[in-house]
């Protein structure tokens, strides 16, 4: 009852406050009650100082923003066809070398700070406290905006060369 009375909610609030489909929030809701369930068996949960709802709300939160962390880590390229219009599925370790190589070169145009941090966070996978520390920035909200105007860059590069080699091929 207690799954089923929350669950609405939750998925409305989740696709409203998070852009989740409906599908990913569902999935979240689902980890929420195993979390939970993970929770009073460990011991962990033995009273509630504020409501059921909240608690659920609560763990959501969290299990939504570790999903979007773990989303965000995943640089692809969706459409491989606009960046090598030649994409053939036959081929494709070719477009991986390619779209690897197309990176590399606009990382190489980049600030060695701008590249140090996509460096610790994609290749080394450090979390942003670390990322902070190893880069001397005041906290991990400094270190997350770094990395952010970082990989906007990249992308701005990225996509500058592809508009340019678009303009060769025509």
């Amino acid at each position: 009852d207690l799954y089923k009375n929350h669950r609405g909610q939750f998925l409305s609030w989740a696709s409203q406050h998070y852009q989740l489909h409906n599908e990913e929030a569902k999935d979240i809701y689902q980890e929420v009650f195993i979390a939970i369930w993970n929770n009073i068996h460990s011991g962990k949960l033995e009273a509630m100082s504020s409501s059921f709802s909240t608690y659920i709300f609560g763990i959501g939160k969290n299990q939504i923003h570790n999903y979007l962390r773990k989303q965000q880590r995943l640089v692809t390229f969706s459409d491989t066809s606009v960046i090598n219009p030649s994409y053939d599925p036959a081929t494709m370790n070719d477009d991986r070398d390619y779209n690897r190589k197309l990176v590399e070169n606009n990382l190489e145009k980049l600030s060695e700070t701008d590249r140090k941090v996509l460096e610790l966070f994609y290749l080394e996978e450090m979390d942003m406290k670390s990322i902070a520390e190893e880069m001397g920035y005041k906290n991990a909200d400094v270190a997350k905006k770094k990395k952010y105007e970082a990989f906007k860059k990249l992308i701005q590069l990225v996509k500058a060369n592809i508009k340019l080699f678009s303009l060769f091929i025509i």
